[in-house]
C-alpha cells in the first residue's frame, strides 16, 4: 500500500478513536464521574490493545491494519494532553484533588505498564 494510503488509513482510524474517546468521556460525566475517570479508561483500554497488536506482530504482518488500528484508532482514542489538563487541574485544587492526584498517576502509569505487558504476552502467546 502507498504512503497515501497508509495517511488515510491513519486519518480515518484516527476519526474513529477520537469519536469513541468523546462519546467514552460523555458517558463518564452522564454518570457524575469525574473527567478523569473517561480519560483513564481510554488510556489504559489502548494500552492493553497497543500491547496486544504489538505481541501479535501487527505491525510486521499488516502495515494497514496497523496503520488504522494502532497509529490512527488508538491515537485517536488515548490522550496524553487530556491527561496533562486533567493533572494541572487537580494540582490547583485543594489536599484531596491532590490526593486523587497521586491515584490517577499511579493509576495511569502502574496499569499502563502492567496492561501494555499483558496485551503484549497475550499478543504473543496467540501468535506464536
Amino acid at each position: 500500500m502507498s504512503g497515501l494510503g497508509l495517511a488515510c488509513l491513519v486519518g480515518l482510524g484516527g476519526a474513529a478513536g477520537t469519536l469513541l474517546r468523546f462519546g467514552v468521556g460523555r458517558w463518564f460525566s452522564s454518570k457524575d464521574k469525574p473527567g478523569f475517570y473517561g480519560t483513564l479508561a481510554v488510556n489504559l483500554a489502548g494500552s492493553l490493545a497497543l500491547g496486544l497488536f504489538i505481541g501479535l506482530g501487527l505491525e510486521q504482518r499488516n502495515a494497514a491494519a496497523y496503520a488504522f488500528a494502532g497509529i490512527g484508532f488508538l491515537g485517536g482514542l488515548t490522550t496524553y494532553s487530556t491527561l496533562n489538563v486533567q493533572k494541572a487541574t487537580m494540582l490547583r485544587g485543594g489536599a484531596a484533588a491532590r490526593r486523587t492526584l497521586i491515584v490517577y498517576l499511579a493509576a495511569t502509569y502502574a496499569g499502563g505498564l502492567a496492561l501494555t505487558a499483558a496485551g503484549v504476552g497475550l499478543g504473543w502467546l496467540i501468535y506464536h
